[in-house]
C-alpha cells in the first residue's frame, strides 16, 4: 500500500542501503513475508515524549485548567525525571509502527536521544511566558537551543510557541520566521473565553498562579492564525477552515486525546474536504493512554463523519510527513524515499479495515532499510 498510488497485489518492494529503489508488481525477492500487508512506517505528528512518565492519563476534572494545573505539579514534583521520561517515550513508540514523529520538547532535549534512536524526528522547542520576564528567559534559552540545532544530523529543530492562553504575543511574533513550527490552539472553549473576554477557569488558573497581568497575550485565535500560515495548529476543536480564510496550514488531530477529555466528535472529513492537510498524533501520557499511533485510528473510521480506511491510513502516514516538511523521505513507499515500512499481518483478506486494526500490532517494521522489529517473518535475509 504505497498510499501515493493505488494498493498492490504481490508487490515486491526492492532496496538499497536505507533506501527504496522500485516497486514491482511481481518476481523473485530476498525476504517472503508472507500474507500480509506493507504500509508506510507512520507518522506521529505530535508528542510530547518528556511526559512519557505518567502511568495513567490525568483524570480531565471539572475543567481544561484543574488537567492543566496537575500537569503542573507533576512536572515540578521532587523527583521528577524528564529525561528518563523521554528515553522510556521513545522506547514505547521503537515498539510500534511509527518511524518519524514530532516532539515538542520542554522540559528536557530530545534531541540527543532521538538521534540515537531508530526513529526520525522534528523536535520542537517550547517557548513560553505570561509574564516579560518569563518569556525572555525562553527564548534566550530557545536561542541557545537551536544553536546545537547543526549537531544533529538526523534531527530537525523547531520552535512551539506554546498556546495563546501561555505564550506573550510578542513571541509568537519571534517564532513567524521559522519553517517548523507547532501550536497548540483552540483545544477547549475554556482557552476561547480566556482569550477572547479573558474569564473562565484559565483566568482563575493564572490568577492562583500569581499571574495578574495578562494584556500582553493574544485576544483572538485568529490573530495567531493569520500570522501563521505554514506552522502546524495542534486540536483546534473550536476552530472551523473558514477560519482560517486563505491559509491551509497543516491540522494535527490527536484522536486518544480527544476521547480522553469527552469531547465532541473531531470533524476530521470537513477539514479534509477544505483542503487541509490532516495529519495525527498521540499527544502525551498525560492525556493518552499509550504513544501507539497504530491503536488510535480505528475511531476515526467511526460514526457519522466516518473516514474510509485509505484516508485514514495517509493522515497516518504521507499528511504527517508533509505537516513535518519531511515528505520528500517519508509518508508513502516510492523510489528515493526512505525504506520505513511497516508489516501487517492479513491473511487472506485483502481489506483495508483490516489493515488499520493491524497497525496496532505490526509484526515486523523496517527503519532505514534496517529491521526494527523483525517477528513473523517468513525467512528474513
Amino acid at each position: 500500500m504505497p498510499v501515493e498510488g493505488v494498493p498492490v497485489s504481490g508487490a515486491v518492494v526492492d532496496l538499497e542501503g536505507e533506501r527504496v529503489t522500485g516497486l514491482r508488481s511481481s518476481g523473485p525477492a530476498s525476504i517472503d513475508l508472507g500474507d500480509v500487508a506493507v504500509v508506510p512506517g507512520l507518522v506521529n505528528a505530535h508528542t510530547h515524549l518528556d511526559l512519557s512518565d505518567f502511568a495513567i492519563p490525568v483524570a480531565p476534572g471539572k475543567s481544561f485548567a484543574d488537567w492543566i494545573a496537575a500537569v503542573i505539579r507533576h512536572r515540578t514534583q521532587a523527583g521528577s525525571d524528564p529525561a528518563r521520561a523521554v528515553f522510556d517515550g521513545i522506547k514505547e513508540i521503537e515498539s510500534t509502527a511509527t518511524t518519524l514523529l514530532g516532539d515538542i520538547s520542554s522540559a528536557s532535549d530530545s534531541r540527543a536521544a532521538l538521534e540515537s534512536s531508530s526513529l526520525d524526528a522534528v523536535v520542537y522547542r517550547e517557548v513560553i511566558g505570561v509574564t516579560r520576564e518569563r518569556a525572555e528567559a525562553s527564548w534566550r534559552g530557545f536561542e541557545l537551543w537551536i544553536k546545537d540545532a547543526a549537531l544533529h544530523r538526523r534531527i530537525v529543530s523547531g520552535i512551539s510557541p506554546h498556546a495563546p492562553y501561555s505564550t506573550q504575543a510578542w513571541l509568537f511574533g519571534k517564532a513567524e520566521t521559522n519553517p517548523a513550527c507547532q501550536i497548540h490552539i483552540a483545544e477547549t472553549r475554556e482557552e476561547i473565553d480566556f482569550i477572547e473576554k479573558r474569564e473562565g477557569p484559565i483566568a482563575d488558573l493564572l490568577q492562583r498562579l500569581g499571574f495578574t497581568d495578562t494584556s500582553s497575550l493574544a485576544n483572538s485565535p485568529s490573530a495567531i492564525v493569520k500570522r501563521f500560515p505554514n506552522a502546524i495548529m495542534v486540536h483546534a476543536n473550536h476552530l472551523a477552515p473558514q477560519d482560517f480564510k486563505s491559509n491551509r496550514p497543516a491540522i494535527v488531530h490527536c484522536p486518544a486525546t480527544h476521547a480522553h477529555f469527552g469531547r465532541r466528535p473531531f470533524p476530521a472529513k470537513q477539514w479534509l474536504d477544505a483542503g487541509f492537510r490532516l495529519a495525527l498524533g498521540t499527544d502525551s501520557r498525560a492525556s493518552s493512554a499509550n504513544l501507539n499511533l497504530g491503536a488510535h485510528l480505528a475511531s476515526l473510521m467511526c460514526g457519522p463523519d466516518a473516514l474510509d480506511p485509505a484516508t485514514v491510513l495517509r493522515c497516518a502516514t504521507l499528511n504527517g510527513a508533509r505537516a513535518l516538511g519531511l515528505q520528500a523521505d517519508h509518508g508513502s513507499i516510492r523510489p528515493g524515499k526512505l525504506a520505513n515500512l511497516a508489516v501487517v499481518p492479513i491473511g487472506t483478506r485483502e481489506d483495508l479495515e483490516a489493515v488499520i486494526g493491524g497497525l496496532a500490532h505490526p509484526v515486523s517494521v523496517l527503519w532505514r532499510g534496517n529491521w526494527r522489529k523483525s517477528k513473523g517473518l517468513a525467512n528474513p535475509a
